[in-house]
């Protein structure tokens, strides 16, 4: 269930976000934050560990909504 909702998820943020055409695509670096992140959430749900995936996944959206903050900020 997880993993249909992250594919829907990631569907929805390509389309919205990264679905915009661009001459040269941005791509985050290879050693991106988020990436690392992203693989704590997924390995604790492979080996089916509720508690891990649930933390790493508050812990991610912490982390994003620390970024976004200073970018909200900014705008007003």
């Amino acid at each position: 269930m997880l993993l249909g909702l992250f594919d829907v998820l990631n569907a929805i943020r390509r389309t919205v976000v990264w679905g915009r055409l661009r001459t040269e695509p941005s791509r985050p670096p290879a050693d991106h934050h988020s990436f690392a992140e992203h693989e704590r959430i997924v390995e604790a749900i492979a080996q089916r560990d509720i508690a891990g995936a649930a933390a790493a996944m508050r812990l991610h959206l912490q982390s994003v909504g620390r970024r976004l903050v200073p970018m909200r900020e900014a705008a007003e």
